[in-house]
């Protein structure tokens, strides 16, 4: 180890196998002191813009942000934040076009530049003391620094420590065509440089430090020496094709080579960029993160190829304007000629691996030849990979084949492509065998992620069933001691005992049958003739209660009564009780059903109410009021009709619509199943109905059969008035119809004709007097005489016909 230092410090050199000697078109560029662009008008800030994942945004559509500001923010090395390189407004924060040769929308911030450009509150610098490898990643990482070389590795995820490191190597070489950002940095800015190396080994420690340039940069190589530090190796290396490469620089300095799937670190080394050594400068000792970096102009179509700070996030159509000798829009590479790729778009921005910028003028696309199989590739090859074959694979989609010839380790230099005779564009193949091989292998490795779950689920699913299976085995153990010592102690089992139990309850329960719909329902027959036979023997019981209470007569009239008062109650009508046999009984009965008439007849009104009295005297004087009342409302209603003709036609319809009424009246009465008449109000009238109740109810006690308490509910029936309504507005309806069903009642025969003589004699008088009424609600108009003699002679005969048929019918 000792050895191979002392031959690194010497100035020994080694050579790695194949690269080539391109023009590099670098002489006529300016690398004076890098100018400043004039300001855009908008930014598109890409919010990841290097090898990882994307932080969380700290904005929002309108906000104001100010030159510096993170705009995304996260705790993790992988993810370093962005920030605003100008300030201004956010006006969107959407996909838009990327740095990249397919075009991909990447999530922009968009912000709109405002002319007067305010800092941010940059974190103050660190000091001496606060100097340590924590605080200085952190700062780092902060800052949002990543590899500016190209690659864009996260810079603090790199410098972390993780093992003792041999050789840190700064990367000065930029070997590729045209581009001069690293020359022009070194030039200008070497102290810069030299202090953000310093820092570099303050945290990681390497026991060796060698910044590398080749040797066509002579004045880079000078102004380094001129601020190097003992400690620091300023190497010149010999021009060649790619020896900016990681792997290649590596190899010319030390003479170790970094096999395939392996890391410089692990060889005990670490390659940094000479651009990402300033930004750390810039970030430690002043705190400004990475918003802007230098970015070489040139080509054919540019007037002077110089140098320029641009912003991060400002269009390459910004960048080049006014400074093409053509049309702005004229298509760019962003890169090197060799490594780099054509722009599909001028709108792409300006990221941290953006390091040149070439507009030449277009070259017609030549036709590939076929492949002459002249070996030049493989020659040419700094990996030492064999070109030819990886292009007939690549070419042919045999991806597996490809991967044995190691494909993933080329570097995409394009030296294989500038040696080609035949014009075959292989990086290109190579490119899209690569991204096919990622995404399979991406696929796969969710599979094998997907696999892993489902045998961690089914080695715990079995380590379960194992757990729950010995379980049960030391229960059953349990469970058969347990029994052991019953049987000992001569102690039921409680497990036998508990099936027994279940196993009875199960006999015990009814059996299921089939219905007609095919479904299982159970079988409850014995249940329902258990609750039958016992609904049977309640009923005996009752009876036989019954007719032992029947047998006593005191008790049987308590009963007797207490049916009667509760029937009363209820509102439920005495005479369609069932009679009893036992005379005290019906004497009960009897009482009850004259108490609960006579309550009737005193709450009952005159008005609506009247019942024929057995006193002629009374019957005549209900009769003279009723049609005293009768010729009142006959009087209120108006009479409009003036016309002879008309009176008579509306007196015909009054006298059809009251017979049409007094046929309906009698079919009602006729059908009536319990009395419907009610007492007068009269005391007199109410005193006889109570009377002949009684005397009813006497003749009841007498006889012992159903027969005899049918009759007097006939008796009833006969000795009680049906109700009669009174006149409506239009016409006097007769409200006298008897209701008298027994023909060898003659007291009440005579009544009734008593009473239907003086109704018919009143109704006469009232129809030939003028009427006065008093209790009109309206003034009457006036009415025509010969109408009033028409309605008089029509209710007069009518009041005739139905006088005849009641005595035709008492007959």
């Amino acid at each position: 180890m000792v050895a191979w230092l002392d031959k690194i410090k010497q100035g020994f050199t080694w050579n790695y196998k194949g690269g080539v000697h391109p023009e590099t078109n670098k002489q006529d560029i300016n690398c004076g002191k890098p100018e400043l662009i004039n300001l855009p008008n908008e930014l598109s800030i890409p919010v990841q813009q290097h090898i990882g994942s994307a932080g969380k945004l700290l904005v929002k559509v309108g906000d104001k942000v100010l030159r510096g500001q993170a705009l995304t923010e996260s705790q993790f090395f992988q993810a370093p934040p962005v920030h605003a390189s100008l300030s201004g407004e956010i006006i969107a924060i959407e996909p838009r076009v990327s740095a990249h040769a397919s075009a991909i929308p990447e999530l922009s911030v968009v912000i709109h530049v405002d002319k007067e450009q305010q800092d941010a509150q940059w974190p103050s610098p660190l000091s001496d003391e606060e100097l340590n490898p924590e605080a200085i990643c952190q700062r780092v990482h902060l800052s949002g620094i990543s590899g500016m070389g190209g690659a864009g590795f996260p810079t603090a995820l790199k410098i972390t420590p993780h093992k003792p490191l041999d050789v840190l190597i700064i990367n000065g070489a930029e070997c590729e065509p045209y581009i001069s950002a690293d020359d022009c940095l070194m030039q200008n800015y070497a102290a810069e440089i030299i202090g953000g190396v310093a820092l570099l080994q303050k945290v990681l420690k390497p026991a060796l430090t060698i910044v590398a340039v080749e040797d066509d940069k002579p004045k880079a190589i000078k102004a380094l020496e001129a601020v190097g530090k003992h400690d620091i190796i300023i190497r010149s290396i010999p021009t060649k094709y790619p020896s900016g490469g990681e792997k290649q620089l590596i190899q010319v300095l030390t003479g170790k080579e970094v096999k395939a799937n392996q890391l410089p670190i692990d060889l005990g080394m670490l390659v940094q960029n000479v651009g990402t050594a300033y930004a750390v400068y810039q970030a430690v000792t002043l705190g400004e993160p990475l918003i802007s970096r230098v970015v070489t102009l040139a080509g054919d179509l540019v007037t002077s190829p110089s140098n320029y700070w641009v912003p991060i996030g400002t269009a390459v159509s910004d960048v080049i304007n006014k400074k093409l000798q053509g049309e702005p829009n004229a298509p760019t590479i962003m890169g090197g000629s060799m490594m780099g790729f054509m722009l599909p778009s001028n709108q792409a921005p300006v990221v941290k691996t953006t390091n040149c910028l070439i507009v030449n003028n277009p070259i017609a696309a030549e036709n590939e030849s076929p492949c002459i199989r002249c070996g030049e590739c493989a020659q040419a090859c700094p990996m030492g990979l064999l070109p030819q074959q990886l292009y007939w694979y690549a070419k042919g989609d045999e991806l597996n084949k490809a991967r044995d010839f190691n494909i993933m380790d080329c570097i995409e230099c394009g030296a294989c492509a500038f040696v080609c005779p035949s014009e075959i564009s292989l990086v290109q193949h190579y490119r899209t065998a690569k991204a096919k091989i990622r995404s399979e292998d991406m696929a796969q490795k969710e599979a094998d992620i997907a696999k892993q779950r489902f045998d961690a689920r089914q080695a715990r699913l079995e380590k379960d069933k194992l757990e729950r299976k010995a379980k049960h085995q030391q229960a059953a153990l349990r469970r058969q001691a347990q029994s052991e010592d019953s049987a000992k102690q001569n102690k039921p089992d409680p497990v036998a005992a508990a099936l027994a139990r279940v196993k009875n309850k199960q006999a015990a329960s009814p059996a299921a049958k089939q219905d007609e719909t095919g479904e299982w329902v159970p079988d409850n027959q014995a249940a329902i003739a258990a609750r039958e036979a016992r609904k049977a023997e309640r009923r005996a019981q009752k009876e036989a209660n019954e007719t032992k209470a029947s047998a006593n007569p005191a008790v049987a009239a308590a009963i007797a009564r207490a049916k009667a008062k509760k029937q009363t109650d209820s509102g439920e009508s005495i005479g369609e009780s069932k009679p009893s046999a036992n005379p005290a009984v019906a004497a009960a009965i009897a009482r009850a059903k004259a108490k609960k008439q006579q309550n009737q007849d005193n709450e009952t009104t005159a008005e609506d109410n009247t019942v024929e009295s057995s006193n002629p005297a009374v019957a005549a004087a209900v009769a003279r009021a009723k049609a005293k009342k009768a010729q009142a409302q006959q009087q209120s209603e108006p009479t409009t009709a003036t016309n002879p003709a008309v009176a008579a036609a509306v007196a015909r319809a009054k006298a059809k619509k009251l017979a049409n009424k007094q046929v309906s009246a009698d079919q009602a009465d006729d059908n009536l199943n319990k009395p419907a008449a009610r007492s007068s109000a009269n005391p007199a009238v109410a005193a006889a109905i109570a009377r002949a109740k009684a005397k009813k109810a006497a003749l009841a006690a007498t006889e012992h059969t159903d027969e005899s308490v049918d009759a007097s509910k006939a008796n009833d029936q006969d000795d009680e008035a049906l109700e009669v309504p009174l006149a409506s507005e239009q016409s006097v309806q007769q409200n006298t119809q008897d209701s008298t069903t027994n023909n060898n009642n003659a007291k009440a025969k005579a009544i009734a004709a008593a009473v239907a003589k003086a109704k018919a004699n009143k109704k006469a008088e009232a129809a030939a007097e003028a009427p006065t009424p008093a209790t009109v609600e309206k003034p009457a108009k006036k009415v025509n005489p010969a109408v009033a003699a028409a309605v008089a002679r029509a209710k007069a005969k009518k009041l005739a016909e139905q006088q005849r048929e009641e005595k035709d019918t008492n007959e």
